[in-house]
């Protein structure tokens, strides 16, 4: 179930910046797209109004010795348009449904405000400027200009919207649709060797089980007999140290099968209860032990709790050094184990909890400890942090 978790998690990790890249792309193209059907849809109803300016001009200019402003309102009344006529020092006439000042042309003297589009253009016929009241020529800078509005188009302007939105949320889709069944047939090959990985480990895990109790058992009558030789210890150690790699194994890999239930926990007689079992890894690497132990408890589960310590333990002795030490202190909910061995690089300190992660190619194991560890941290709600410095030791901190 947690592979498969893992796998799925790669896949959504890959397709979430797969996306993110191709929506910024397509929120680009269809903005393009959208500005362009809303400049042809201002460009092709402006161009209604075109002729309707050349009708305004003609009759202006045919109406000249009537004041602008009257034969403004004049073709106003007659034939319902709505226009301004203006120079950019006062406005003779205005009957627009819009603020004249906030309407800007964009798109070749079209525009739109309000919902309407308008065309603005100089009032000129044949490139003969209308005169202004006064009497004087208009120049290029100072001619008068008209504003016409045309139509309502805020329908249109929806429908595009809505045709912009459904073609980029349809394409959007299709994008990562396809993205995720390229993804998938990309992780296959490495999917399968994950699973295969997985199923020889916990098959090999099942095997290990019968020879283990076997060899334990073994061991056990022996020391009833009072055995004691170096071959014997060293039988003795590796077959402590495999069993605790199986335990590892199968907490990972059968971990339904264990109980979860929780209990008051004297931390002062487990420890020591545990520290015995690694009398032998301590004399074998002749490190120095120095423990503090206060009375300290804990509601937590037994078993979890002791595979949580074993591994700190473990690693403790494995990545000392010969002749180094191991500082433990109890306190009330504080415990912390200190080594004096090879410590941890800061740039790997943060990956120290993540499955897998090994840092020293020279120590066997499966990189999975301190995964476990993190894991048995997080359901009986203890924190867990680590210092360390390279060549002078780490320290594991624990609060519950």
């Amino acid at each position: 179930m947690s592979e498969n978790k893992s796998s799925k998690k790669v896949i959504y990790q890959i397709l979430f910046i797969y996306l993110t890249t191709t929506g910024i792309f397509l929120a680009f193209f269809f903005t393009l797209w959208y500005q362009k059907l809303y400049e042809e849809l201002i460009i092709l109803q402006g161009n209604n109004l075109k002729e309707i300016h050349r009708n305004i001009v003609i009759n202006i200019i045919n109406s000249k010795f009537i004041p602008i402003e009257q034969s403004s309102k004049n073709i106003a009344d007659s034939s319902k348009l709505k226009f301004a006529i203006f120079d950019k020092n006062q406005i003779f006439f205005d009957n627009l449904d819009f603020n004249l000042s906030k309407a800007k042309a964009k798109f070749k003297g079209r525009g739109i405000e309000n919902g309407k589009v308008f065309f603005e253009a100089k009032m000129n016929s044949n490139n003969y400027y209308l005169i202004n009241k006064n009497n004087e020529i208009d120049n290029e800078e100072n001619a008068l200009k008209i504003i016409i509005q045309g139509n309502d188009i805020n329908q249109e302007l929806l429908w595009i919207r809505i045709k912009v939105l459904i073609c980029a949320i349809f394409a959007f889709l299709l994008l990562a649709i396809i993205a995720y069944f390229l993804v998938k047939i990309a992780l296959k090959p490495l999917d399968e060797k994950i699973k295969f990985l997985n199923r020889f480990i916990k098959d090999s895990t099942h095997e290990i089980n019968t020879p283990l109790s076997v060899i334990l058992m073994s061991i056990e009558q022996l020391q009833k007999q009072n055995i004691e030789n170096k071959k014997f210890e060293r039988i003795k150690l590796a077959a402590k140290t495999l069993n605790q790699v199986y335990s590892d194994l199968v907490y990972y890999n059968f971990e339904h099968t264990l109980s979860k239930e929780k209990e008051e926990l004297d931390l002062k007689k487990l420890i020591c209860e545990r520290l015995e079992y690694f009398k032998p890894f301590l004399e074998q690497k002749k490190i120095t032990l120095i423990s503090k132990l206060e009375k300290s408890f804990i509601f937590a589960n037994k078993a979890q709790f002791v595979k949580l310590f074993d591994n700190l333990l473990s690693n403790a002795i494995k990545y000392n050094k010969k002749n180094g030490n191991i500082n433990i202190c109890l306190k009330e909910n504080f415990l912390s184990i200190n080594d004096s061995g090879i410590g941890i690089a800061k740039e790997n300190l943060k990956n120290i909890f993540d499955r897998y992660a090994r840092f020293n190619q020279d120590q066997g194991g499966f990189g999975i400890g301190l995964s476990l560890v993190k894991k048995i941290c997080k359901e009986n709600n203890i924190s867990i942090s680590c210092t360390s410095d390279e060549n002078i030791g780490t320290t594991f901190t624990l609060k519950w």
